[in-house]
């Protein structure tokens, strides 16, 4: 493994492909990175060049979530004659008992976010493997949005209607404008009468912007596509991914200073618990001939270290 790997945080697709297959001794493409992805072999990540915006949240339980009977059609308003039950604050199914929860502001991401592909993010990954093997466009769409993931938070991605071309009054209707223009052959009069409309259009658009409960500004984005963003594979999971076809466990992640201090804070807990004073002079050896007995012995010298940290890390949590 290069030395310049171990400072990666991540790895384009194609650079990780070279070095799976490096590591395999194995010719290892594009195509089958994505197809690792839809199978779940791998995770694949984005990063989010220019940031993003979109509503975060996190995955519930059916248990967890409140339901309303609806009994009338929401448009017609006719009784049904199958009345079902919906999420009364418009959770999204995802798979079997889970549900995704999001909050309804819009907020910015940045960093990495790893694919769920239990999304559009999914259709996506399906779009490049066909593109990459079979030449298909992939034309599914999916209404769960595109979905990622970062640690236990989930998010949505977000596009603005300003960015929308078939959104009335949009910036990006006004360029669709423009350049109908430039490519026909127009009077005067008509490209005044053109621009005119989309000015009305422009001030009824603003308008409802401003008053967010009848027209929001962000809605559901289609797709990654509709993004400033690079797909990548982090390096550890890049590692964790080649150690899973060599049988090699994976590498355990150093505990972090948090992790650190609760541990030695639950093991005064337990001292306390057991009559056992960390401070006392000659606890330590006494301390050996336990970890004898189950099969692990540590040294004098390792638990005396292990002692001395106990009760800083219970004076810190106190405070």
């Amino acid at each position: 493994m290069s030395k310049l790997f171990k400072l990666k945080e991540w790895l384009t697709l194609k650079e990780a492909a070279n070095h799976i297959s490096t590591v395999l001794g194995e010719s290892v493409t594009l195509a089958d990175i994505y197809r690792l992805a839809l199978d779940k072999h791998i995770t694949l990540s984005a990063d989010f060049v220019n940031g993003a915006q979109a509503r975060t949240g996190k995955f519930v339980k059916t248990d967890d979530i409140e339901f309303r009977k609806v009994e009338n059609h929401l448009f017609t308003g006719e009784k049904l004659e199958d009345p079902y039950l919906s999420p009364l604050n418009n959770e999204t199914y995802v798979f079997e008992d889970d549900w995704v929860s999001l909050d309804s502001k819009t907020v910015s991401i940045k960093g990495l976010w790893d694919l769920t592909m239990i999304g559009s993010e999914a259709l996506d990954i399906e779009h490049y493997y066909q593109q990459e093997t079979s030449g298909l466009k992939v034309t599914l769409t999916c209404l769960e949005g595109t979905l990622l993931r970062q640690g236990d938070v989930i998010c949505q991605l977000q596009s603005d209607f300003d960015d929308n071309e078939y959104q009335q009054g949009s910036k990006a209707a006004k360029q669709k404008l423009e350049q109908f223009i430039t490519s026909n052959k127009l009077t005067d009069d008509e490209i005044k009468k053109l621009r005119d409309e989309y000015q009305t259009e422009r001030k009824a658009y603003l308008g409802g912007k401003r008053e967010f409960e009848r027209v929001p500004s962000y809605y559901p984005s289609g797709g990654l596509d509709e993004h400033d963003y690079v797909l990548v594979v982090k390096t550890n999971e890049v590692t964790r991914f080649i150690q899973s076809l060599e049988g090699t466990p994976p590498e355990a992640k150093p505990l972090t200073s948090k992790e650190r201090n609760s541990l030695l804070v639950l093991l005064g807990a337990v001292c306390k618990n057991a009559d056992i004073d960390p401070s006392q002079r000659g606890i330590a050896t006494s301390l050996v001939a336990l970890t004898e007995l189950i099969g692990a012995p540590l040294t004098d010298d390792t638990i005396r270290k292990i002692l001395n940290q106990i009760e800083p890390a219970i004076e810190s949590r106190s405070k």
